[in-house]
């Protein structure tokens, strides 16, 4: 029996960007003496100016609940 072998077809369309074009809650966490800081970012369209909230995260308490404390309040907010 002959086999044919084929290449994978070619994807219709590339994402080089890597970014979303949509508004959201953008995020930045930077480790700090004492803790880490949780920077958030959103675009208000009504002023048409970008809002910034900083939340700081003592060390010792639990990183992953504190963010997600911190997104759904930015949730809220929003």
């Amino acid at each position: 029996f002959p086999v044919t072998i084929r290449s994978p077809a070619e994807p219709v369309a590339v994402d080089t960007d890597n970014k979303i074009d949509v508004d959201g809650i953008q995020f930045k966490v930077m480790a700090a003496n004492g803790g880490v800081i949780v920077q958030t970012r959103t675009f208000n369209t009504k002023t048409d100016r970008n809002v910034y909230n900083t939340h700081i995260i003592p060390d010792g308490e639990d990183i992953a609940e504190r963010v997600g404390q911190i997104v759904s309040l930015e949730l809220l907010r929003h």
